[in-house]
């Protein structure tokens, strides 16, 4: 059942630009794609980077040094 809504015309403008960009063949798909992205889970994606572990003990300690900077910025 089709159902009626209302969007501003700049959103319409945005909606039918990526539409056209996406070779939907309707709004109802484009929206649709995008509502698919919004409601993926944070858990879907672990594992989806590859690292070594190597590269993750790096990764921590660039992640703690900014963090020990930016507390120290922020005097906390």
């Amino acid at each position: 059942m089709a159902k009626l809504i209302s969007v501003s015309e700049d959103v319409y403008d945005r909606l039918a630009k990526l539409k056209e960009r996406e070779k939907s063949k309707s709004f109802t798909a484009t929206i649709s794609g995008l509502l698919e992205v919004r409601e993926r889970n944070i858990t879907d994606l672990f594992g989806a980077w590859k690292m070594s572990d190597r590269e993750a003990a790096e990764l921590n300690k660039r992640i703690r040094k900014e963090r020990r900077e930016s507390f120290s910025r922020s005097g906390l």
